[in-house]
């Protein structure tokens, strides 16, 4: 009876068992390359909000900051933390963006021209104009801020914003705008 030569299929096996070992390694390598340098943050990193004493002279606890509102991402979180009954104050500052989706008209915080509704947007566009500068304090109705907001917060949670846009029309979107956040206690 013949018996295969063994010898070969050693010399055979042994540089495929070092590729195959070698290309594992590679792709680990790749992997962890991959989450240490191209896995993009999930969100952007907020500015510390500070908490200053109030000038008045019962020292009531005030938080003053600025934050930068991306036309094109959804609701942002503020980091801003507000209690129902705390006075809330919104001011743009600068900046203009745009939504692009059928014009590409660059706007303030205030937005367009009231136009047709689109269905998808956070509030109706007939209210607002499109592209305005919208609020919400954690799961509550969204407000408009505009150019300017004051109002006191009738629910406890953080402070979102956004650009008044379909969700699935932001990826077009330029542009942003920056406002200062005012909660006094």
């Amino acid at each position: 009876m013949l018996q295969p030569d063994r010898s070969k299929n050693r010399r055979l096996s042994t540089p495929i068992s070092w590729l195959l070992i070698l290309l594992l390694l590679l792709v680990i390598a790749g992997a962890v390359i991959g989450v240490i340098f191209l896995v993009p943050e999930i969100e952007a990193q907020q500015p510390t909000p500070q908490i200053m004493p109030s000038p008045s002279p019962t020292s009531i606890p005030y938080l003053l900051t600025t934050f930068e509102v991306l036309a094109a991402k959804g609701w942002q979180n503020t980091g801003v933390q507000v209690s129902a009954g705390d006075s809330l104050e919104i001011t743009y500052i600068s900046g203009i963006w745009s939504g692009k989706t059928g014009n590409n008209l660059f706007t303030g915080p205030e937005g367009g021209h009231p136009s047709r509704d689109y269905f998808c947007s956070p509030i109706s566009h007939e209210e607002t104009g499109f592209n305005a500068l919208i609020g919400k304090i954690w799961y509550g109705k969204p407000f408009l801020v505009g150019r300017h907001f004051t109002g006191t917060a009738d629910i406890s949670g953080t402070l979102y914003l956004r650009m008044n846009d379909c969700d699935v029309w932001l990826e077009d979107n330029e542009g942003s705008v920056i406002v200062t956040i005012h909660v006094r206690k």
